[in-house]
């Protein structure tokens, strides 16, 4: 199946800039610049002033060092990953409370998914 680049903004939540202005994303995002989706969201994100969590290397030394600290203050955390490093961080944030949910894959391994926590 091929997505067009506005199927995938729809998707990810990144299509809508308010009136006024961009206001800056509480979401940090996760992604893996390795995949040839990131380039859409990566230059989509940088308009709204999300935070990046560029995934160059070990997707739990990643969590550690600073998504654990992201995500207990309650921030939604987003990312354009491999299956395997959405597996780990979703096993890493329901240790605190996350849910992870999958919008949307790829034959290619990638994978759009968000944690947040369940209230």
């Amino acid at each position: 199946m091929n997505m067009t680049r506005r199927t995938f903004l729809i998707a990810s939540g990144l299509t809508w800039i308010p009136p006024g202005g961009v206001r800056a994303s509480a979401r940090t995002w996760v992604i893996d610049e390795d995949l040839p989706q990131s380039r859409v969201i990566v230059s989509r994100l940088s308009v709204t002033g999300a935070r990046i969590a560029s995934l160059s290397g070990d997707a739990g030394w990643l969590w550690i060092e600073r998504l654990s600290s992201e995500a207990l203050s309650s921030h939604v955390i987003g990312g354009l990953t491999r299956f395997s490093d959405a597996f780990v961080l979703a096993q890493l944030g329901a240790g605190i409370g996350m849910r992870a949910l999958h919008h949307r894959e790829w034959k290619a391994g990638a994978l759009l998914w968000t944690l947040q926590h369940d209230r």
